[in-house]
């Protein structure tokens, strides 16, 4: 009887499976893994910041590349088969301008290139070149002190100068390009009044008519001239 207490006595002592979990246990857990998921969601947002940061750098640092022609209603230097080509990195101040079917200007006159918002009247003057007097073409190529800031510019204006530093682009205007932009962005607007005389070639908004739907044709055959003048003036050097 003494042997059969004692092994019910030992039966009724807990095993070590069966001793109750400290009720401190399961909160001393839940803000570790509360904080172990704070941190690796910071460093998920941390990479994405620096992935998202390089992407924009990358696209502030591609050309942005423009075909110039001489653009009706806009160009008015009796200068129809002249064309070329800019090309801007605008987080470098980078400008780079060929043409070809461009006289060469005379004297201190000068060629100036410009970015314009015509929404704005804001423009900013990117150099001033000249043509070869016998090839008429352009190969011009600039860095400026500062990046180009982004003030929405939608054209690319090239004009003819009295001399190398003007402090707005003049009536004469010789090649334009349009930005590229998105179906959401609005089209170019009538040019700015940019301190210069009235272009006459210029109308009124009233009883002016968009340009800018020939503009793109005239783009698309201008690039044939444009290879096939260059190409000629090429050879003549």
């Amino acid at each position: 009887m003494l042997r059969g207490a004692m092994l019910r006595t030992v039966r009724a002592l807990p095993t070590r499976t069966e001793r109750p979990v400290k009720a401190s246990a399961a909160p001393r857990c839940a803000p570790r893994r509360a904080g172990l998921r704070a941190l690796a969601l910071g460093v998920v947002l941390a990479v994405c910041a620096v992935f998202a940061a390089g992407s924009v750098a990358l696209a502030d640092a591609a050309p942005v590349e423009l075909v110039l022609t001489y653009m009706p209603n806009v160009s008015n230097t009796d200068t129809p088969t002249a064309s070329g080509i800019a090309e801007l990195v605008m987080s470098e101040g980078e400008v780079r301008v060929s043409a070809a079917n461009l006289p060469h200007l005379d004297g201190d006159s000068r060629y100036v290139a410009w970015v314009v918002n015509t929404h704005t009247n804001q423009f900013q003057r990117l150099g001033a070149f000249n043509a070869d007097a016998d090839a008429k073409t352009v190969k011009f190529e600039n860095v400026l002190p500062d990046a180009i800031p982004n003030k929405q510019w939608d054209l690319v204006l090239v004009t003819v100068e009295g001399s190398a530093e003007p402090d707005h682009p003049s009536a004469k205007h010789s090649l334009a390009g349009t930005f590229p932009r998105a179906d959401s962005d609005p089209p170019p607007a009538l040019l700015p009044n940019t301190g210069g005389a009235p272009d006459p070639d210029v109308r009124p908004a009233s009883g002016r008519p968009q340009w800018l739907p020939a503009a793109g044709l005239v783009a698309l055959g201008s690039l044939f001239s444009f290879g096939a003048g260059y190409g000629l003036g090429s050879k003549k050097r």
